[in-house]
Formats: structure tokens, sequence, C-alpha cells
């Protein structure tokens, strides 16, 4: 298909469109199981990672690869091996380069599915910062939740069969309908253990609806995770705060990878 009439979705340059993966490339590499993907546009699955067609040379080969770079060295330090079930989880971080990536992939991701418009339309806003023209994005609220493995028990011997890994990488819009759901878009970056939740509001909000929302969100979801913010430099979640790989977990995880 012709690029003629499109812009990069970063830039708006219209010159030279290149491919972009909705993970960074080093991730998908280092993960070590066959990628598999689910396109809602052609209704089609198919062993490999979606990417978009709409970012232009200059921002993928440059600006969005050198963000790439600091984030598959933090996937390579501490997110690459599945947690245990029982564990505690370390982080080290550096808040802005997180958030701005779980952003772009988040971003990709919309633009990958037939239905991310309202995803594509509440993100963009957050371009600039993605980019690192400006230094901040306080109105997105981040929370980090841990998924161990799971034992997987025989219910009628009660024998131990092996592990339920933690293994994915999954970039989806969160189906919540709670209090104030209206106000707020919820979206999910899921790489093996650790579950990012991007929680941003759509249109202006007040502090109470801002707390009501939350609120009914951790209250439905269960989540026992920790909120991160551009304070922090690391986390420590003892495994008290930990979750476990099971189906229920997967329950409200809407339109695939939108």
């Amino acid at each position: 298909m012709s690029n003629q009439g499109r812009s990069c979705a970063f830039c708006g340059d219209r010159k030279n469109l290149t491919r972009e993966h909705i993970f960074p490339n080093g991730v998908i590499k280092r993960f070590e199981h066959d990628m598999v993907s689910y396109s809602d546009k052609s209704e089609k699955i198919f062993k490999s990672d979606l990417v978009v067609k709409d970012v232009c040379e200059y921002c993928n080969n440059v600006i969005l690869s050198e963000l790439d770079s600091s984030f598959i060295q933090l996937y390579e330090d501490f997110i690459r091996t599945p947690l245990q079930p029982g564990s505690n989880a370390e982080f080290k971080f550096d808040y802005n380069l997180l958030l701005r990536e779980l952003l772009k992939i988040s971003f990709n991701s919309a633009r990958a599915s037939a239905d991310g418009f309202k995803s594509v339309k509440a993100l963009k806003k957050y371009v600039p910062y993605i980019l690192g023209e400006v230094n901040e994005a306080p109105d997105v609220m981040l929370r980090l939740q841990i998924v161990t493995s799971s034992k997987k028990i025989n219910t009628q011997t009660n024998e131990f069969e092996g592990l339920m890994e933690a293994e994915l990488l999954r970039s989806c819009k969160i189906d919540y309908r709670g209090p104030k759901h209206s106000f707020f878009m919820i979206r999910l970056v899921a790489l093996n253990s650790f579950w990012f939740y991007l929680i941003f509001p759509i249109r202006k909000v007040s502090a109470s609806r801002k707390e009501t929302f939350l609120s009914g969100f951790l209250d439905l979801f269960n989540l026992k995770g920790v909120p991160l913010d551009s304070t922090m430099k690391s986390v420590t979640i003892p495994k008290e705060k930990t979750t476990y790989m099971h189906p229920n977990l997967f329950e409200g995880l809407s339109d695939k990878r939108a």
C-alpha cells in the first residue's frame, strides 16, 4: 500500500514512512516463545509481532530507537525472566523513560487495532512527551502489578504438574464499567510478570471524581500492585502484594491488542 497522503504518527512528516513494531524489536527477540498475534483488522492469527507502518525513518530509527534501547536494558535486567510463586519483586527504573516507552507501546498498539480510534485520540496528546519534547505527563497514573507464575495441581490426585508460567507480551485496553468510568481510559502493557496499568483522563475531572474512579477500579480488579511516580527510582513489591497467573486475570481485557 502506498504511503502517499499518510503522515508520521509522531512528528507529522509525510516522507520515508517505515515499519514500527508494537513492542521494541529487542524485547521481541529476547522473548523466549513464538509471538502469536491477532489482528482485528484482518481477523487473522499469525506467528509474528504486529507492526504499524506510519512512523517516519527519523522518529523510528533515532528518537524512538534511543528510547527503546533503555527499555530493552530494563527488560533484560528485571522483566525477561518470569517470577516464581512466592517471589518478591525488585525493580529499579527511570520513571520518565519507563512511562514514555509504555505510552509509546500503547499508542502503537491502538493504531494497529480496528477499533482503537478512541485510544489513539486519547493517547495522541502524549506524543510530545513520548518524543522527549516535554518533561512530564502529570495526569497519567501508573500502577505496577506483579503476576508470578503459578503451580498447576491435578485436582484429582493433588499432585504438582508443573508451572503456568507468567510469559506474555500484551498491550490492550481494559474494559471497566465502574464508577466514573467515562472520565478515564485504562490501558495495560503486560510483559511477563510485570503488568503496567496506565490510567489517564479523557476529559476534565475533579479530585473527588478521580478518587471515586480509582477506588472502584482497584476494588473491582482486586489489584494488589503499587503506584509508581516520578519521585521513585526503585520499588520493592513483597509477595503479599503480588498475584499469580490464573484465567480470571484476563477477564476485562478488551479489543485484543488495541
